[in-house]
């Protein structure tokens, strides 16, 4: 006997198909486990090459806006031959199990391990009759032109006795890449998502399992550099999620493969962000939804606008790239609530990798769908199922919002469209994101190398990377924070090494800042500063076409104030009371482009100009001896930009 399984792509497949549906490879592997049955095969929208392999059983699998889809193939398959069971599993089927179409025979409600295997043996003994189908639980189908719901299926309580998926199953589409289930089910519920009502309960993996599928798609797949974690929200459990990341660097899986996952503003901390950088996360996902409380009260219970800047500006500091989804159109949502999110989408794009906008569409199993119902929008002869999905279409759409009138909503909601970059360019922000990442890495490995700081260690930046990411040195760690650094309670004459990691561009007074430090080394102490250097060719090309266009690694910071060549920056340090040792480059970069180089060469002919292809700086210095700070006496605004 065989099984042909078909995934059903969906309109935005050719954009966002990237991810395998890993449904069909556990379906797969527990039929093998726990039958020995092996006949799976599996196709990707492709009814005509299902049918040309003979299956003897075909199984289906759809969302709410691919279930007109299921239908059609399923009318279809029928037509060919009706003796063919057909079985539809998926959100769907298990959020409106009587929307069960007469060409599909069987839904399966739930989770649909046990479930499949329990019909698989019914029809491998030809038994599959109605009377013996209401002994199985978990299950709709056609008695007499009814439909008959059987009793529901419990739910595998121990995770780890379902098998990994069979992933050589899903290679169908080379496009996709390999995820994985740490876990099922999310504790909150969002009246917007249907995941509460499919799952009911949270239950996980054991770690162990968890990092040896980790492992064995590390090695099976070794052309693949990120590992999406599909869980609703994996942060939720922060003591498994500390044995996870302990065991991924047990094994030095961090070093291997990257990370994508999901999480919640409300319960995102600095201590979950640091997590997630020691795991080599490299993709955070939030459904921040709005900026307005009162609306985030009402879709996702205890959750703050406060709670999503927070989340933002800690991935911010830890590098963490940030795909977020705001929602629009919900059912209470005024226009000052959507000019709430509007800017505080406009005043944080920057901290985005990719802001996402997403239509509030009622699907079946939510909140939103009992609101529908409530407005008369749906009933339950309801069939549109094709429109429902999180884009808004004016006149098509289910337009449930109470206070602004469909016509007015429609600009707005394009407003809030043009936040969203092209796909392919929010792939080269993730990029950039990481490699912010990456270059700290490479800095503090480079002061690590060449200066060995050890003692009492002060470090001043604006990020929360630090040199003991990567020693065991332990380090005093302060911050710059809207212009000012903050050094309260910091002693004076107590620190054998200072470093001054990109804080000086985000201070409204560096020099101050430099002279204050003097007063918090000792008289043997020294002084590390990186800055990025302000005679970049790219910099200086910013600055001739007048504007400066910022990035998350780079001369053109958001947060900078100021912005120091190493000439103006040696003389700053000289005036402050140091003594400047050496500079040496960080990043550099072997040339420029030609559009760039033109500039600078009709700029060499009407000014004295230098510049570096050192896109930072790092500059070594310890205090002054007083003679020559008695000596010393310059002018800087003329270095500074």
């Amino acid at each position: 006997m065989r099984l042909g399984m078909m995934y059903l792509k969906g309109k935005d497949y050719d954009d966002y198909g990237v991810i395998a549906p890993l449904s069909f490879g556990y379906l797969a592997s527990y039929l093998s486990e726990y039958l020995h049955f092996d006949d799976v095969i599996l196709e990707v929208d492709n009814r005509e090459g299902l049918l040309r392999q003979s299956p003897d059983i075909i199984g289906l699998s759809s969302f709410t806006e691919t279930f007109e889809d299921a239908t059609r193939h399923a009318r279809h398959i029928k037509k060919m031959d009706r003796r063919v069971p057909i079985i539809l599993g998926g959100e769907h089927i298990s959020s409106a199990p009587l929307t069960l179409p007469h060409e599909i025979d069987i839904g399966v409600v739930g989770e649909g391990e046990q479930t499949l295997l329990e019909l698989v043996q019914l029809y491998e003994r030809n038994e599959a009759t109605p009377d013996n189908l209401r002994n199985v639980k978990g299950i709709v189908f056609w008695d007499k032109g009814e439909r008959v719901v059987t009793l529901p299926r419990p739910w595998i309580e121990d995770m780890d006795t379902i098998p990994m998926p069979n992933r050589e199953l899903l290679l169908k589409d080379t496009r996709w890449q390999q995820p994985i289930f740490t876990a099922r089910g999310c504790p909150y519920k969002c009246t917007f998502c249907a995941s509460t009502h499919f799952w009911q309960k949270t239950r996980y993996h054991s770690v162990k399992r968890v990092v040896d599928e980790i492992e064995y798609i590390a090695r099976e797949f070794p052309k693949q550099t990120m590992i999406p974690i599909n869980d609703d929200l994996f942060p939720l459990n922060k003591q498994r999620m500390r044995a996870i990341v302990d065991e991924i660097r047990k094994r030095g899986l961090h070093k291997k493969v990257g990370f994508s996952l999901n999480a919640r503003a409300s319960i995102f901390d600095e201590e979950v962000a640091r997590m997630i950088v020691e795991m080599n996360g490299q993709v955070v996902c939030f459904g921040l939804e709005s900026a307005s409380d009162k609306i985030l009260t009402a879709l996702k219970g205890k959750t703050s606008a406060h709670d999503n800047l927070r989340a933002l500006e800690l991935c911010e500091q830890y590098s963490l790239p940030v795909v977020s989804n705001m929602m629009v159109g919900t059912p209470e949502e005024t226009v000052e609530d959507l000019a709430k999110s509007w800017w505080f989408v406009q005043k944080n794009q920057h901290r985005f990798a990719r802001p996402a906008i997403a239509y509030s569409t009622p699907f079946p199993g939510t909140g939103f769908w009992e609101e529908a119902k409530a407005q008369k929008l749906v009933d339950e002869n309801f069939e549109r199922w094709n429109m429902l999905d999180l884009d808004y279409r004016p006149g098509q759409s289910l337009y449930m919002n109470k206070f602004i009138p469909e016509q007015d909503f429609e600009p707005l909601y394009r407003s809030f469209l043009g936040f969203q970059a092209p796909l392919k360019a929010s792939y080269q922000n993730i990029y950039t994101w990481v490699n912010k990442r990456k270059y700290f890495e490479n800095l503090y490995q480079q002061i690590l190398d060449t200066y060995a700081p050890t003692g009492n260690i002060l470090e001043l930046s604006f990020e929360a990377h630090s040199l003991s990411d990567i020693s065991e040195q332990g380090v005093m760690k302060a911050y710059v924070d809207y212009g000012v650094a903050n050094l309260d309670g910091l002693e004076a004459g107590s620190y054998d090494w200072i470093i001054v990691c990109h804080a000086l561009e985000k201070l409204k007074d560096p020099q101050g800042l430099l002279e204050h430090l003097t007063t918090l080394l000792k008289p043997s102490g020294q002084l590390l500063v990186v800055c990025y250097n302000a005679q970049h060719p790219y910099f200086i090309q910013q600055l001739l076409k007048g504007r400066l266009m910022s990035s998350p690694l780079g001369v053109h910071h958001h947060y900078a104030l100021k912005y120091f060549s190493e000439k103006g920056l040696k003389l700053a340090l000289e005036a402050a009371g140091w003594q400047h040792l050496q500079t040496e480059s960080v990043v550099s970069g072997t040339g420029v482009h030609d559009d760039t180089q033109q500039a600078l060469d009709v700029l060499a002919q009407h000014v004295e100009a230098h510049w570096s292809t050192d896109v930072s700086l790092l500059l070594h210095a310890q205090l002054m001896p007083i003679a020559e700070m008695e000596n010393t006496s310059r002018a800087l605004s003329e270095h500074m930009v």
